[in-house]
């Protein structure tokens, strides 16, 4: 074919200005704002944990034993974890002792404990070790010690000479947690209890306030008002077997121990047929070297209003924080440090807090930033941008779940507030399995994960979490409320009659006339990115497609980048053709563009399957599956259904869309690309097959011929589409430039560069 002048019909720019004008109010309608619920539950109360965990994770029919790990037990119902500390009592067998014991909320029996013990330093002379000091008390102790009779290593130190030398004595005799619970650092969490608890009681001066937890006894806290502070020499055993051969003493030295280099390594038999090993370790604890009065009690208020979870006895859950390579980074409020972290998630009137398994507690600040305070920070004397009201430092601990509801509505106005207000309510009573949630701060951000440095951060527009209650995570989602509607519609429509009905009414190709160009030209009206939530600022109001990459940008920019790689000119065409099935919208405005505002959009391209035979069980967003009707349909959900046995994926009907439509609009106006390029187009969203390998009983050969070439264009697509998330939009004059320069005459080449019927 030669292109003909003649026939050239002028862009259908009435058609565009009305699509364009009725996509400015839908996208309006579109701000995430208006897929929040209100942060209340159907109870009236703060969602919380139950409403994170209790659902996430678990489809409507699993109805499998839950792990370990989850927050479900096997009976379906949801529990927590608590902390309990004991004194003493008739099951005690040292003098001094303590307990710290971990249990479930619907078990009596504990999941975890640590058992120590600790006395009082002696008025006699305490024998001090320079392992022992820090380098400012041993340069003390040998000062006072001048002229005695020492050694290197050995110091004779009188209280009365030097009191801060004084030593009290403690040892941790059990610390256990039962097999399936290991793995979250609840082990970590019990020692870091226990050493707080020495700590407070013998390296903090900090005064009752008339609040005693109950553990407290009254001479416990008669003690504390006239104590004198002391330094704590904490010993234990690290009682290894084979399997397990070096990695408790790893353990324990992540917790600040050391092994002592005078013990003497044992080996002991248990009557199990195994040997063990017991390696003797120690920690030292030592009061705050801060002489101010001043500062003395803002580290004491510090310590009172980041008290530890013992304290508070609150119900918690160990949760991994992940991103999309992993756990989550959190920098550390005083150095700066990147850290990764074992959390544990408790809730409040007032929201969730995360602290972690050894004590550090996360925080937003005003400025955006999020960091991670540690039991030392409150005790930095050059650290003061803490010091502000308790109160107001506590808030900012706080993060407030919000739920996003799968439910979509259609056909209302933001500015309808009984329906929005109806709609609400209805969410709030439906959070269900994969649904999103957003975590605010007290300062109105959102809590996200910054994707570039892959740690946690905030920022003005919200970031989307998913809980999976199966192994206690969030994972900050590149999900969005537009994204999982989508896929929600996808399901409920594209059934084998919907996608028949379809094709009968656009493969007579009647919609009108236009050139490739001018259709590329039309994608400019589309967001590259149309599941992103980002098209509104704080007021609502639309922000204009300059803050999103255009539809447009993306194919040339795939174009450039497959020419860069030195990718065949046929490959360039079709990276740069392959979106134009949303033009459709332009050319039927009334009737394609309408339902796409109002209803569903189906060209946006999104992946898809084939229809008319059963689903895999990996396909996309399969939690709504159960909307497809062709699921109940003895004729459709086979594993070939409607379909011979090997009939080929040419030969089947895939799910209505934009690239489906533009695969057949190629063949229909007689292309001349060839079929690796057309099977390109047509099955790059088909990830079951070309990633999963799925539909083996309907490919055959030639399939498995082109999968090589579809799978690779996948691969280029999404990493061009990785780079355009933040990308400047090509103008209009570039795109003109790169057209007439080098892609007019490839498009010449094979034929596409004439008018088409559409």
């Amino acid at each position: 074919m030669t292109f003909d002048e003649s026939c050239v019909l002028p862009p259908p720019l009435a058609k565009r200005q009305k699509y364009n004008q009725s996509q400015t109010n839908t996208q309006r309608r579109s701000s995430w704002k208006i897929y929040l619920t209100e942060n209340i539950g159907p109870e009236g109360k703060m969602f919380g944990l139950h409403d994170l965990f209790s659902s996430a994770g678990r489809g409507s029919g699993d109805t499998s034993e839950s792990s370990s790990s989850a927050a479900v037990n096997q009976s379906g119902n949801f529990y927590t974890l608590r902390l309990e500390h004991r004194q003493g009592g008739p099951t005690a067998q040292h003098r001094g002792e303590e307990r710290i014991l971990l249990f479930r909320s619907d078990c009596r029996a504990a999941i975890a404990k640590i058992i120590y013990s600790s006395s009082e330093p002696s008025d006699e002379t305490t024998r001090v070790t320079s392992e022992s000091l820090p380098d400012s008390k041993l340069a003390a102790a040998a000062v006072l010690s001048a002229g005695d009779d020492v050694g290197s290593e050995e110091l004779d130190v009188k209280v009365d000479a030097a009191p801060i030398l004084s030593r009290a004595h403690a040892k941790i005799h059990v610390l256990d947690v039962k097999s399936q619970y290991r793995g979250r650092d609840l082990g970590g969490l019990l020692f870091s209890e226990a050493i707080t608890s020495l700590k407070s009681r013998y390296c903090n001066d900090d005064e009752d306030d008339g609040e005693e937890s109950d553990w407290k006894s009254e001479k416990s806290s008669q003690h504390r008002k006239h104590k004198r502070l002391c330094d704590v020499e904490c010993i234990l055993d690290a009682e290894e077997d084979i399997t397990r051969h070096g990695k408790l003493v790893s353990f324990y030295e992540h917790l600040g121990c050391r092994v002592k280099s005078s013990g003497r390594i044992q080996y002991v038999n248990n009557n199990d047929s195994e040997t063990y090993r017991k390696i003797p370790m120690q920690i030292y604890l030592h009061p705050s070297t801060v002489n101010s009065p001043s500062k003395k009690e803002r580290a004491r208020l510090r310590r009172k209003t980041f008290s530890h979870l013992v304290s508070s006895k609150g119900s918690f859950l160990p949760v991994h924080l992940v991103g999309s390579l992993g756990k989550l980074l959190v920098r550390s409020h005083a150095s700066g440090e990147q850290m990764k972290l074992d959390w544990l998630v408790t809730e409040t009137p007032e929201g969730i807090q995360f602290y972690t398994t050894h004590g550090h507690v996360l925080i937003a600040n005003p400025g955006g930033d999020v960091t991670v305070l540690s039991p030392e920070d409150q005790d930095n004397e050059d650290s003061t941008d803490l010091d502000v009201d308790s109160a107001e430092l506590t808030k900012w601990t706080h993060f407030v779940p919000c739920h996003v509801s799968d439910q979509v509505e259609s056909g209302s106005s933001q500015g309808d507030g009984q329906h929005q207000s109806s709609m609400r309510r209805q969410r709030s009573q439906s959070v269900s399995y994969k649904d999103l949630w957003v975590l605010q701060t007290f300062h109105g951000t959102f809590l996200t994960a910054d994707s570039v440095n892959h740690t946690l951060s905030c920022t003005r527009l919200p970031s989307f979490w998913q809980p999976n209650g199966e192994n206690l995570s969030l994972v900050c989602t590149s999900d969005t409320p537009p994204r999982r509607h989508h896929y929600c519609k996808s399901w409920k429509f594209q059934t084998y009659v919907y996608v028949q009905s379809m094709r009968s009414r656009f493969l007579n190709f009647s919609l009108g006339k236009a050139t490739l160009f001018e259709a590329l030209e039309g994608l400019h009206a589309f967001p590259a990115n149309p599941f992103h939530a980002w098209f509104c600022d704080d007021s609502d109001s639309y922000s204009s497609l300059g803050t999103s990459p255009s539809l447009r940008t993306l194919c040339f920019l795939m174009a450039e980048t497959a020419r860069e790689e030195g990718l065949p000119d046929w490959v360039q065409l079709v990276a740069l053709f392959h979106e134009l099935g949303e033009y459709v919208k332009i050319m039927d405005p009334d009737n394609t563009g309408e339902m796409a505002e109002s209803l569903y959009d189906w060209t946006i391209s999104s992946r898809s399957r084939v229809v008319g035979c059963r689903v895999p069980n990996q396909a996309t967003f399969s939690e709504f599956r159960h909307l497809n009707t062709d699921g109940e349909d003895s004729k459709y959900n086979t594993e070939t259904g409607v379909y011979q046995s090997h009939c080929g994926l040419e030969n089947v009907s895939l799910m209505w869309s934009g690239c489906e439509y533009l695969y057949y609009l190629l063949k229909h106006n007689e292309v001349c690309l060839p079929n690796e390029g057309l099977a390109m187009i047509r099955y790059f969203l088909l990830g079951d097959w070309h990633e999963q390998h799925a539909y083996n009983g309907i490919a055959n050969e030639e399939d498995e011929d082109l999968l090589p070439f579809v799978s690779e264009f996948d691969a280029l697509r999404r990493r061009v589409r990785l780079n355009c998330m933040d990308c400047t939009d090509i103008s209009d004059e570039q795109c003109r430039v790169l057209w007439e320069s080098h892609y007019a005459n490839i498009a010449a080449k094979y034929d596409c560069d004439h008018v088409f019927d559409w």
